[in-house]
């Protein structure tokens, strides 16, 4: 084949994926407004322009081989990639979320049979489609030998194609900055869509997002819950949700937090020592404690500014929301999410470090207490971040020593840096938090609030320093217990205080809050990927996630998928395993990353 057929191969093989790509639309919704419409004229060529490229390239190089070598490798190249992306199209219709290595390994693995369950007739079916796949690539490349572009057609087509391409980067990087939902939805729609973003430039340039909402897309395949709530009108406890960000399971203690471990065994404080965060990094964190499912679901229910059931159900009760973070609630995109819809939501707080900006957020939930309309129940939340950067006040005294002069420097550590400045610099941090909390506690008490709140306690994500001594520090690295276990402590009016020792996990937070606190009856699966907290059964398996990984824990084994390699298994320090997790727990898990689509 000459240079331009393959030219017009590729061209073709263009028109026919572009074509295969609306199946992810109508499986996950069009968006009829111009912004989304515009979009996905864009972004489904854009798309397909970078596959369409590399086939091309892959095609030139057998070119220079000869003729034949370019032919036989047209229809095999071809081929493998219409293959792929069939493949992919049904992987995505039966999960929402697209074909990787790590589920090729599961698929052909030796438990892929038990993970994977079809019918006899599904394989008949592939066996047909692979003859059909074949026969239409090999049509494609006799089309191809029919089709006599022009010098000057080809580069005109490439330069729209390029255009195109540049086209739809350029409006997601404007939809992400400005938080255009039917721009930010259709993202995860397509195999390996990774679009420009240029928030902190445009931010640096001067540039701020808009501020007043944009109207929520009406498409869309989300189904979240998948039954209204049924609650029974009942009396409204105060609930307050605190959490430490990178609040490590081992520095509970009564010599790192001796307020609030104080506080657990003289208030009758619940205490889940075994207890799993959602993620190793605050998105995924913070989402599955709200919204209780995986942090899969970010985008679709981000795009589409979806609330939490429990933060719906609060606010059509009439509940106050106070809410009140350290860092700020719009990097992550907390205010298009968990507190979305909130009536002059306080991005952020004033400060120089993050203790300082701690400090300031803590007075401004107290002001809040002193001023709230006392008529009416409230939901506190209060985010410390002074351990996320093991920051403490310089005229703090910190009990922990040595204690490192500074922050880590990542690019000087190794496996073999002595962790313990580190780890004390980072206990001291805690200490200080700790001192926070006590003025909380105080408050609480003082007001007689403590009879009638409900205080959940916990935090994002763990803090890993060098524990596996694998040069790990800080988090969003892997999924060991030092970067995933964080503790959980709850002060239930009326119930009494134990320590908890089953395994427990975030998605577990919401159900026993919307069952015991809101009176709804609900199964939890209507809206969770938990268990009530206080049901005793055991949990088989839990979904921990990172930017970019997913992993499946069962009891202390976990088995990650790689979106850009494989599987690995490993315990919970780290140490490799050679069997994954059970066929039951990965499959299960599996189909919970499709429970909330239609």
């Amino acid at each position: 084949m000459k240079i331009k057929h393959l030219f017009s191969f590729v061209l073709l093989e263009f028109i026919l994926w572009c074509a295969l790509c609306l199946i992810y639309f109508f499986v996950s919704g069009f968006y009829p407004s111009w912004t989304g419409a515009l979009f996905t004229t864009l972004f489904i060529p854009g798309q397909m322009f970078l596959f369409a490229t590399g086939l091309f390239v892959l095609l030139v190089l057998c070119r220079l081989i000869g003729p034949r070598a370019a032919s036989g490798a047209a229809i095999g190249f071809g081929f493998l990639f219409n293959l792929a992306l069939l493949l992919d199209i049904f992987v995505y219709t039966q999960y929402r979320f697209h074909i990787s290595m790590a589920m090729l390994q599961l698929f052909f693995g030796p438990a892929g049979r038990e993970i994977f369950v079809f019918p006899a007739s599904t394989y008949i079916l592939l066996g047909l489609s692979l003859i059909i796949i074949f026969t239409a690539t090999w049509g494609l490349t006799k089309l191809a030998r029919r089709i006599e572009l022009s010098g000057k057609q080809i580069g005109v087509l490439t330069i729209l194609l390029f255009f195109t391409f540049a086209g739809y980067n350029g409006m997601y990087a404007w939809g992400k900055f400005m938080l255009v939902p039917s721009v930010l939805t259709q993202v995860p729609y397509l195999p390996w869509a990774n679009p420009m973003s240029m928030n902190r430039r445009l931010r640096k340039m001067g540039f701020e997002p808009k501020s007043e909402p944009y109207e929520t897309p009406r498409a869309g395949a989300l189904n979240y819950p998948l039954a209204p709530l049924t609650c029974k009108a009942q009396n409204k406890p105060n609930i307050l949700v605190i959490l430490i960000d990178a609040w490590r399971a081992d520095t509970f203690t009564p010599q790192v937090m001796p307020h609030t471990y104080a506080a657990y065994k003289q208030d009758n404080g619940l205490y889940f020592s075994d207890h799993l965060s959602g993620g190793n990094a605050t998105e995924a964190g913070v989402f599955s404690l709200f919204y209780s499912m995986p942090y899969a679901y970010w985008d679709s229910v981000t795009g589409a500014k979806i609330r939490p059931v429990l933060m719906q159900e609060l606010a059509d009760r009439g509940y106050q929301f106070g809410i009140y973070a350290s860092s700020r609630l719009n990097s992550p995109e907390f205010n298009q999410n968990v507190f979305a819809g909130i009536d002059n939501l306080r991005i952020s707080s004033k400060g120089e470090t993050k203790a300082e900006r701690d400090a300031d957020a803590q007075k401004d939930f107290l002001h809040f207490l002193d001023n709230r309309d006392k008529s009416k129940p409230f939901f506190g939340f209060l985010f410390y971040d002074a351990a996320h950067g093991m920051e403490v006040p310089a005229a703090y005294p910190g009990p922990f020593t040595p204690q490192a002069n500074d922050v880590m420097n990542y690019l000087l550590l190794t496996k073999n840096t002595d962790p313990t400045p580190y780890l004390n610099r980072y206990k001291n941090s805690v200490h200080y938090i700790d001192s926070l909390l006590a003025q909380v506690f105080a408050r609480l008490k003082k007001e007689g609030l403590d009879k009638n709140t409900i205080i959940v306690l916990t935090g994002d994500h763990g803090q890993e320093v060098n524990d596996t001594r694998h040069n790990f520090w800080g988090h969003n690295s892997n999924f060991a217990k030092y970067q995933t276990r964080v503790p959980l402590l709850v002060w239930w009016p009326g119930k009494k205080g134990q320590q908890a020792t089953r395994r427990t996990a975030h998605y577990d937070v919401v159900p026993a809050l919307l069952t015991h606190a809101l009176g709804c009856t609900n199964p939890a699966a209507d809206y969770s990927s938990g268990t009530d907290l206080f049901d005793p059964t055991p949990r088989p398996w839990t979904i921990i996630s990172s930017y970019t990984n997913k992993a499946v824990q069962e009891g202390d084994k976990i088995s990650v998928l790689n979106n850009y390699g494989g599987m690995t298994t490993y315990d919970e320090d780290f140490i490799p395993q050679n069997t994954p997790v059970s066929a039951r727990a990965l499959g299960e898990s599996l189909q919970e990353f499709s429970h909330f689509y239609k």
